[in-house]
């Protein structure tokens, strides 16, 4: 699997510089000059949707924690979606790291429980905007019919995506995974609380789909926000870039983005999707390809800025956690040495 994902990436990455070898990197650093400290307005952007997405995170915790505060559960969701960005995890990497990063206020199976569910919200937020994104851009029929198969091959996907995600959500997904952890004799998954808490897991997944409908569907509202702050900054860049901008044409470059990667979810970093997938995007609208380029390019610098603060995050846990665990490993020591002292007067 490893040597299919290193494939898969030395292809991207020799796509990608043939594509900015085709177009020309002087054009391109021309037209990244023209938008200047423009990208500052979709960092902004970004921030509102990565908000609402952590919002929509929080709506799936029934039992949601007082101690557990709103900033904490956005770092732990910015960090799982730095390493999702950056490694071929197919975004569970990133979604058991939130579960973990928030353990000690919310117990873990409640945790991994929220963040499939939260997963799940996401998946059909994704789907409603770029079906809704479609159906507006239909006037622009021209282009589209050019890419009418392929657009309903990517939704399909898609769907399919979301479904087969459901479904294994119904099989009891964490006991299975405790007990193929245990049969490969893995010595930490061997334990009975782990396999309690796991079961508790799957019983907290189906009680939620069976008695909370309203929080998913409040959840699906928040990613169906979130996602639509994409069309907003396709809109902003084009006018940066002195291109004719519409509504239409914007909603339609992002829908046909996130199909381009939800088809190729499992390469890092959107290696093909992003400056690749927008310059054949908006060529086909009858933009240059060059625009199209810049802007998966801004985007990506965008991106990497928020991938630097998920990363900063998970840095600032870490030493949160050791710096918790030094100060317990000390009481403990101490409350050690005193139990000592006491036994030490009773025995004279």
């Amino acid at each position: 699997m490893r040597r299919i994902e290193t494939l898969f990436i030395a292809l991207a990455l020799a796509f990608y510089l043939w594509f900015l070898n085709r177009l020309g990197p002087a054009d391109i650093f021309a037209h990244i000059k023209l938008v200047g400290w423009g990208i500052g307005t979709t960092i902004g952007l970004e921030a509102v949707a990565r908000v609402l997405n952590t919002l929509g995170w929080r709506v799936t915790i029934a039992d949601y924690p007082r101690e557990l505060s709103f900033m904490r559960l956005f770092q732990a969701r910015i960090a799982g979606e730095a390493i999702d960005y950056i490694t071929p995890s197919a975004q569970l990497g990133g979604q058991f790291l939130m579960a973990v990063m928030v353990r000690r206020k919310l117990r873990i199976a409640l945790g991994l429980a929220s963040v499939f569910v939260a997963a799940m919200a996401e998946a059909i937020g994704q789907i409603g905007f770029m079906s809704g994104a479609l159906l507006i851009s239909m006037r622009l029929a021209s282009a589209f019919s050019k890419l009418f198969w392929p657009v309903m091959g990517g939704l399909a996907i898609a769907i399919a995506l979301a479904a087969v995600f459901f479904v294994i959500q119904m099989k009891r997904p964490f006991s299975m995974l405790w007990r193929f952890a245990a049969r490969i004799n893995f010595t930490a998954a061997a334990t009975d609380e782990l396999k309690a808490g796991a079961a508790e897991a799957d019983a907290l997944l189906a009680d939620f789909y069976r008695n909370h409908r309203v929080r998913l569907l409040l959840s699906c509202l928040c990613y169906l926000m979130a996602w639509s702050m994409g069309p907003i900054e396709i809109y902003i860049l084009l006018k940066f870039l002195n291109q004719p901008a519409t509504w239409q044409a914007a909603l339609l470059v992002e829908a046909l983005g996130q199909l381009i990667e939800r088809a190729t979810f499992l390469i890092p970093a959107k290696l093909v999707s992003q400056e690749g997938g927008k310059a054949l995007i908006v060529g086909v609208l009858g933009y240059p390809a060059g625009i199209g380029f810049v802007i998966g390019f801004l985007r990506r610098v965008k991106e990497m800025v928020w991938v630097l603060f998920g990363l900063a995050a998970l840095m600032e846990h870490r030493l949160f956690e050791e710096r918790n665990g030094r100060i317990a490993n000390a009481r403990a020591a101490h409350d050690t040495i005193e139990l000592d002292g006491v036994e030490g007067r009773r025995t004279i």
